[in-house]
């Protein structure tokens, strides 16, 4: 178990909402989007209910630190896809020591570089835009 059983405070970062969540806001509309959202903060919340099933990847994760990073499989409100075939992602970092989760990216396998499989596309994006957690990379 690398998540604790604790209520997290969620929160996007301002490069997701500028560089991915207009992009699902424009495709799908506003409604959708907001409710989608919602679904996403308010499972990341108890995301440690969430660990052991098949829509929490665990990506990096340090012990010491208590500290780690995660893929979410999500779908979009109002769609007949399940969270792992509609493709959508969150990559989060999460710390158990503070209670926080902080999403970093939201996107769709569309979204990904096809020259490189998917986590190193995460990666390079988290250590692009994101020096602060460039180490967990």
């Amino acid at each position: 178990m690398f998540i604790k059983d604790l209520t997290f405070e969620v929160e996007f970062t301002h490069y997701s909402e500028k560089n991915f969540c207009k992009d699902f806001l424009r495709k799908y509309g506003k409604k959708k989007w907001i409710e989608t959202r919602k679904t996403i903060i308010d499972a990341l919340n108890r995301s440690f209910l969430l660990q052991n099933t098949k829509r929490i990847d665990n990506l990096r994760f340090f012990q010491e630190d208590e500290i780690g990073i995660f893929k979410l499989d999500f779908s979009v409100a109002g769609t007949n896809f399940s969270p792992k075939a509609s493709g959508n992602r969150a990559i989060f970092y999460l710390c158990n020591n503070t209670g926080k989760i902080n999403i970093l990216l939201v996107y769709a396998k569309d979204h990904c570089d096809k020259k490189c499989s998917e986590t190193q596309w995460i990666f390079k994006h988290i250590k692009t835009n994101f020096p602060e957690y460039r180490k967990y990379c």
